[in-house]
């Protein structure tokens, strides 16, 4: 793999949410990731409360422009893109308008939702009603959330209706616990990792390391899905094209 990584999911941008808080963690965070192998990094801070969402999207203009700025005079070559992490509940039926907070302005949407609280069926609602705006909804670290790691079959179902899955790059590497690395690992070998992100959050334990993460890796891990993850299906979401995906079969089966 000696393309330079998409990492299309962090929270480097300063002050904007419990990730990076302050301007030196930022440029430290973006010379990280360029120094291992991250060519693009997109920053996606949290959008939890619809209220405040015009003036967090403001602000992250103003940052954005000034860390591509900053970057271009530290000569870090590292290329930003932005989005947004969107907290999805039942307030997002009161939301008719998402495109200012899609990944770089395409039709790709990265979602979070509560880590213990979701079933399927209500994951599957806020999807469905995404995807009637024509938004395909990216499930932000699916290897994280107790619904799922609880039935893997609605995995199959999500995946079925053609919403898409972003793996945390520390979750098949065990950052996260045995559970969450199994599963991630399962998402992996399955095909239906179609996306890598860091999630950055500091420069300690969930920096933008992704390489030091791949290193660690259990082996025999399946190299065609790793690369449509990490180069493939990013650029897709830059140019705003489909993303076809190939699963390797049921996830609950394999």
């Amino acid at each position: 793999m000696e393309n330079k990584i998409f990492d299309i999911h962090s929270h480097v941008l300063w002050g904007m949410d419990d990730g990076s808080q302050d301007l030196q963690t930022t440029v430290e965070l973006c010379d990280m990731a360029s120094e291992s192998g991250t060519g693009t990094l997109f920053l996606t801070p949290h959008l939890m409360y619809w209220e405040a969402s015009e003036k967090l999207y403001d602000k992250r203009e103003r940052k954005f422009e000034g860390l591509s700025e900053i970057l271009e005079e530290e000569g870090i070559p590292l290329k930003l893109e932005k989005g947004f992490e969107i907290l999805c509940d039942d307030d997002i039926f009161d939301i008719k308008y998402f495109k200012p907070y899609t990944l770089c302005g395409s039709r790709y949407l990265l979602i979070e939702f509560d880590f213990f609280k979701p079933t399927y069926e209500d994951v599957n609602a806020w999807c469905d009603y995404l995807k009637s705006f024509g938004i395909v909804p990216v499930i932000a670290h699916p290897e994280r959330y107790e619904f799922f790691l609880n039935d893997y079959s609605a995995i199959d179902k999500l995946s079925q209706k053609g919403n898409l899955f972003q793996i945390n790059s520390g979750s098949a590497a065990g950052m996260f616990g045995e559970d969450v690395q199994d599963f991630a690992v399962r998402m992996i070998n399955c095909g239906f990792a179609d996306f890598f992100g860091s999630d950055a959050h500091d420069l300690r334990f969930r920096n933008t390391d992704i390489s030091f993460c791949l290193e660690n890796y259990p082996f025999g891990l399946n190299e065609a899905v790793m690369e449509k993850a990490l180069f493939m299906n990013p650029q897709k979401i830059i140019q705003d094209e489909q993303i076809k995906v190939n699963r390797l079969g049921y996830f609950a089966e394999m």
